[in-house]
């Protein structure tokens, strides 16, 4: 065989080698960008879930908030409506033509008893307590100093201190008990 066979058949040889590692290659890169479009398309499809699962979780989270802060907000205005029926409360009982009587009432059903018992008006308010004192027929005694109160008044000894005023008996005494009621009369369920 002459020389030139020889290299003829090697690079003919080299050429099929060639050829074939080509192909491997070629086939071995259309697996890899198979495999590849797979695990893009696994990740893509991951990573959407991921994504709605998240905003889902954020979009409820969301809701949450804000039906917590509507209904805080609709108590803070119920707790306002309900503070100023009670302030209407005290002014009606104070312009009421019968504040008197009511002074009256309050005297007699108080129990302290003693000589040193003293009256403390509301300022204002001296004379009228003045009367229903009298018409209480307690033997207590009017002080000269008067009460920083609307309506009502203070009973004092050496001892005890009962406040009588309006503004107490309404907020220590009875709102507590008619809270309810008027809530239940206000805000029907």
């Amino acid at each position: 065989m002459a020389l030139q066979d020889i290299l003829e058949q090697i690079e003919s040889e080299t050429q099929e080698k060639l050829d074939a590692i080509q192909a491997e290659h070629e086939t071995a890169l259309k697996k890899l960008d198979n495999e590849f479009a797979v695990l893009a398309k696994k990740t893509e499809q991951e990573m959407d879930e991921k994504v709605t699962e998240n905003s889902g979780k954020i979009m409820n989270k969301m809701t949450t908030h804000a039906r917590m802060e509507a209904k805080t907000k609709l108590l803070h205005e119920k707790r306002e409506i309900m503070d100023k029926v009670f302030a209407d409360a005290l002014e009606s009982l104070l312009s009421s033509g019968n504040y008197e009587d009511n002074l009256v009432n309050l005297l007699k059903n108080s129990d302290m008893e003693g000589d040193d018992v003293t009256i403390i008006p509301a300022k204002g308010k001296e004379d009228i307590t003045k009367s229903a004192l009298k018409t209480s027929g307690k033997p207590y005694t009017m002080s000269n100093k008067t009460a920083d109160i609307k309506g009502g008044f203070i009973l004092q000894s050496e001892k005890i201190e009962i406040n009588n005023s309006f503004e107490s008996i309404l907020d220590n005494q009875l709102r507590g008990y008619l809270e309810l009621e008027v809530a239940k009369t206000l805000f029907p369920a």
